[in-house]
């Protein structure tokens, strides 16, 4: 193929999807008389009653994190269900799971507290079990009787600490991680108290949800900020200029060992960014998960399995094998690329993949490509193995970056049914290539 088309492959992290209109069965909720529960929530806390109390008191087991990708549609039941039933299987009565709300990152931190209390409340919990975490730094401007950014010490306060005694799940809802890193963290580095009694609780079995920054942090390095475009060409830590933000590092929590999470994957084209992000790592680090909007990667951390839930994808970027990169001008050869939709599971220490039940194998191009996922996969199949798309894209008026997507021999598709609000096709084992190419701004004289 010239290299001047763009393919449609390139466009793996820039795929516009549709948001979730969550079919009302996959909702989560606890109280189904509650007004605006429904049917549906009944059948959902049966579900998670009987499962849960089959099994008599949880044990005590690492809790589950929801990993959310930001810009969550709130109808999106499957998603805030999910975080609904991972907190109830630490309940003592799964039927009555309390909350925390860490509004930390958020520069409306009341605004955005209350709006995640609407989404727990909608499906069935009872306002009077969720505990907004008086933990902030930034005024929200829409209360004014009110300024948050005096909950700055928050995490060192018994008020606060005291709400987590009883949490069985703790959301942190979006704005900067950074923020949320500032605020959890002493001035050494150090865990505050909060987070000290937050990772107690998340080791006895109380799961940790996060959107956007709060899924930024969950893991344990940690993308600050960046643009991939100036990511790709610019060293890390630079200043921002013409060419956006260049990537810049920190530490995260660390709730999320098994590699570096990033998010709002799709809508904010973050491949090249997670990308570069990787080479910042040691070899063995250089693992990525970019979650899309409105999808969420589900963790059993003690069972090293997590499977997506939601509209999007989950991409999944592993350059651990040496020799695969190189930092200064940015390079990576052949790092391996797996696209995880709705349902999918995967083995976060072997990354074997089980596509969601009803997903069919593809193993020619399809006739029906009504989804833009759906003809990436079809471009994918028509290629031979090793046959791979470029394009170079200019960067600016003196660099260009260089990307391959190859058909590996393992490479796999699956394609589930065509969904109006979901994605349903799962891709395997896509080799990946990317190079930097940086250009003198002097011209050259002769020799």
């Amino acid at each position: 193929m010239p290299s001047g088309r763009a393919p449609r492959l390139l466009h793996l992290d820039h795929l516009r999807l549709a948001s979730a209109r969550g079919s009302p069965a996959a909702g989560g909720g606890l109280h189904p008389d509650r007004a605006g529960a429904g049917l549906p929530m009944k059948r959902l806390t049966m579900g998670l009653g009987l499962a849960v109390l089959a099994a008599g008191p949880a044990l005590a087991e690492t809790g589950r994190l929801v990993i959310a990708g930001g810009a969550v549609d709130p109808a999106n039941d499957a998603l805030y269900g999910a975080f609904i039933a991972e907190a109830a299987r630490h309940a003592a009565d799964p039927r009555a799971p309390r909350f925390v709300i860490v509004p930390a990152g958020s520069a409306e931190p009341r605004g955005s507290a209350e709006a995640m209390i609407g989404h727990l409340v909608r499906r069935g919990v009872a306002r009077e079990v969720i505990a907004v975490a008086e933990i902030a730094m930034v005024d929200d401007p829409e209360t004014p009787a009110v300024d948050e950014s005096r909950w700055r010490d928050g995490a060192s306060l018994a008020s606060e600490i005291a709400k987590l005694s009883t949490a069985d799940g703790i959301w942190f809802v979006g704005g900067d991680q950074s923020r949320i890193i500032a605020t959890l963290k002493t001035h050494q580095g150090g865990d505050t108290p909060f987070l000290a009694r937050l990772r107690a609780r998340w080791r006895t079995g109380a799961a940790i949800g996060g959107t956007s920054a709060g899924a930024a942090m969950m893991s344990g390095p940690m993308i600050v900020a960046g643009d991939s475009p100036a990511a790709l060409v610019l060293p890390v830590g630079a200043a921002a200029g013409p060419l956006g933000e260049p990537l810049s590092m920190g530490q995260g929590l660390g709730f999320f060992s098994f590699g570096l999470v990033d998010q709002h994957f799709d809508r904010r084209k973050r491949l090249g960014r997670l990308a570069r992000a990787l080479g910042a790592l040691s070899p063995t680090q250089r693992l990525g998960f970019g979650v899309d909007e409105n999808t969420a990667l589900v963790v059993d951390v003690d069972r090293h399995a997590a499977r997506v839930v939601g509209a999007g994808a989950v991409t999944v970027l592993d350059a651990r094998k040496p020799g695969r990169l190189r930092r200064e001008p940015y390079a990576l050869r052949s790092a391996t690329l797996t696209m995880l939709t709705d349902g999918d599971a995967i083995d976060l220490r072997s990354l074997h993949v089980t596509p969601s039940s009803g997903k069919v194998l593809v193993a020619t191009p399809l006739s029906e490509r009504s989804r833009p996922e759906a003809r990436l996969a079809s471009e994918l199949l028509a290629l031979p193995v090793g046959a791979a798309h470029r394009l170079t894209q200019p960067i600016g008026d003196h660099a260009r970056v260089d990307f391959s997507f190859a058909r590996a021999r393992g490479a796999r598709v699956f394609v589930g049914p065509d969904q109006p609000d979901r994605s349903g096709v799962t891709l395997i084992d896509v080799k990946l290539s990317i190079t930097s190419h940086i250009q003198s701004k002097e011209p050259q004289g002769r020799p």
